[in-house]
């Protein structure tokens, strides 16, 4: 960790940016530039594909918090993923980049930016607007870092230049500072800090513009998403400093104006187009994965109006999108003309695999395909497979949903080539914070006061957290050409503003629950299973259940378990061995981690918690 500050681009460096950011690529990597450079310009490097630069990051999700909160299953059937306390071996863990990215990509960036281009700029009070929003963002990336691994070093990082050549670790509760301020204090109060520098911002602050792909320069914009960063933080601690969270949300939530308050005010960063262009594993949603029977489950039950653009048609039928598919059926049909008896699980064309590994007790299909035998045109006999199961919508995740394909993916698996857009005429973007989350997050605190929180009841912010969901999923699907909102595919059902209502008017949705708000909140974090994953531990909600079929408007993640015990998903990960020059540092913060009775007994035992989790499950 002594090269802090001379770390080359790392995870990012595989993507290039678009033209208009050529310029900046060099004045960010380059710290001998980097005190001379134009501010502008450097954030646009510092931030670029902001958490999200790298096949890891997207392939991490796939294999790791996407499966655990049930969102997609392996195509070939649920693995055991999961942790076996009988078997000291079964350790696993999600993918989690945040400690590369903090360490050789944007913290680096932005504590350069904010260090060294700022402060040495001949006019830096012109700069203050860029400072604010480069803390910010600094300082999520801080809390993203220590929230699934509990320490890092913080307060001594990147200060190389210092004679800080071994940083020691800051935990969660606890920081290396003289005063020993829990870094969850210490990182809101520095969000606070530059709020409040973002609303002095005058005519002589200098604008992002088109170098801030998140909110095109617009501070307003800025300020609530930093209001709804400390509410979102302090939501992680209200079990463990009660006092703490009622005085932050108290102090922000006095207005749903001050934090994130429409669709148009979500934090998303949006890719410049030459990124993720079907590079090599990222398409593996499409090919790999297919939906979970709890996700497409409680979709169906209630009719939602997002369940087209989240979930694909299987292949047991005609019109979804591939003309291989329908040919392989009309010859299943003919072969067995009496399928939609036999098979009548598999003709609403939405189909979900058990996420269960315990194969005797799984009730639902354990393959993506059924696999048949078919008379030839020779008269001989061959196997044929139909998709049983459905695939999760890939354009969310990679252009044109991986059309591209490979060895791994069957022509079967994609849409049909006349599907396929210009890759310039997408977009990819990566959520942050949306406003649908912001809806819920106040609902949950609104249900759990029993009173209004900014100004509406739990039931009013949870309708409006389903409307804004269904609202900017579909903007979303319309950016990046989800079939169901092109008119021109086989498989077009668009959301409307009828559906929306017809849903929201259904009797399970007349008052809210934390049950309910949760339940809201897993379909909409989908696009961030790595919050889901988070808001599940927080809460323990969705619940587990033997069959995952929701009730009263309430969802529920299927029991998982083999045959001799239930099984636990991860809570958190395993903290890293640095180099030899800070194994001191490490040894010492690794011994303060396990004191904690619920961390457990060592790093790699990934059924412990960060400090922070303390739901009773």
């Amino acid at each position: 960790m002594k090269t802090y500050k001379y770390l080359a681009a790392g995870l990012c460096s595989m993507f290039m940016f678009s033209s208009c950011l050529d310029e900046y690529v060099d004045l960010n990597t380059n710290p001998e530039v980097m005190g001379t450079a134009d501010p502008v310009n450097v954030f646009a490097g510092a931030t670029k594909n902001y958490n999200n630069c790298s096949r890891g990051h997207l392939t991490g999700l796939y294999s790791g918090t996407m499966r655990y909160m049930q969102y997609i299953v392996s195509d070939g059937g649920p693995s055991n993923i999961y942790i076996k306390m009988s078997d000291d071996a079964s350790r696993p863990s999600p993918s989690n980049l945040a400690y590369s990215y903090y360490y050789s990509t944007f913290g680096l960036y932005l504590d350069n930016l904010i260090h060294t281009t700022i402060a040495n700029h001949e006019t830096p009070e012109k700069y203050n607007d860029i400072k604010a929003i480069a803390q910010i963002l600094l300082n999520h990336q801080q809390w993203s870092v220590l929230d699934c691994l509990g320490a890092a070093p913080i307060t001594e990082a990147f200060k190389n230049n210092e004679g800080i050549k071994t940083p020691r670790y800051d935990l969660y509760q606890e920081s290396v500072r003289e005063d020993k301020k829990p870094m969850y204090k210490v990182i809101d109060e520095e969000v606070k800090a530059a709020v409040a520098l973002l609303k002095q911002s005058g005519s002589d602050q200098v604008s992002l513009g088109n170098a801030d792909f998140f909110y095109n320069g617009d501070v307003q914009k800025w300020i609530k998403f930093g209001n709804t960063l400390r509410v979102k933080m302090a939501q992680r601690v209200e079990k463990r400093d009660a006092a703490f969270y009622e005085s932050v949300i108290s102090e922000v939530l006095t207005s749903a104006s001050n934090v994130i308050d429409s669709n148009e005010a979500s934090c998303l960063y949006w890719h410049p187009n030459d990124y993720n262009n079907n590079l090599d594993d990222i398409q593996d949603i499409t090919g790999r994965y297919v939906a979970s029977a709890a996700f497409v489950n409680f979709l169906e039950a209630y009719n939602d109006p997002r369940l087209p653009l989240l979930i694909r048609p299987n292949g047991f039928g005609l019109n979804n999108n591939n003309e291989a598919n329908d040919k392989w059926f009309e010859t299943f049909k003919k072969e067995y003309p009496d399928y939609e008896s036999t098979y009548p699980q598999f003709l609403d064309r939405y189909s979900g695999m058990s996420a269960n590994p315990d194969s005797v007790e799984s009730k639902f299909h354990r393959s993506e395909n059924l696999t048949v035998e078919y008379t030839t045109e020779e008269g001989g006999k061959a196997m044929m497979d139909i998709r049983m199961h459905s695939q999760v919508e890939g354009r969310f995740f990679v252009k044109n949903g991986g059309d591209n394909g490979n060895s791994n993916m069957p022509a079967r698996d994609i849409e049909d080539a006349k599907y396929e857009y210009n890759q310039n005429d997408l977009k990819t973007f990566n959520p942050i914070i949306t406003y649908p989350e912001t809806c819920f997050m106040i609902a949950e605190i609104a249900v759990k006061k029993g009173q209004a929180v900014a100004g509406k009841d739990a039931t009013a912010w949870m309708k409006e957290g389903i409307k804004a969901s269904m609202e900017q999923y579909k903007s979303w699907a319309i950016t990046c050409k989800v079939s169901a909102e092109e008119s021109a595919t086989d498989t077009y059902n668009p959301l409307t503003e009828e559906k929306i209502a017809a849903y929201l008017a259904q009797p399970e949705f007349q008052e809210a629950t934390l049950e309910k708000i949760i339940s809201q909140q897993w379909i909409n974090l989908f696009r961030q299973p790595q919050e889901m994953w988070a808001t599940w531990k927080r809460t323990g909600l969705p619940a587990f259940k033997a069959t995952p079929e929701p009730e009263n408007g309430v969802a529920f993640l299927e029991e998982i378990r083999d045959s001799e015990e239930t099984l636990i998903i991860p809570r958190r990960n395993g903290l890293g061995t640095p180099n030899t020059l800070n194994i001191e540092n490490y040894n010492t913060v690794v011994k303060q981690l396990i004191s904690d009775q619920y961390y457990g007994t060592a790093t790699d035992r990934t059924e412990g918690r960060i400090w922070w989790d303390v739901n009773d499950l």
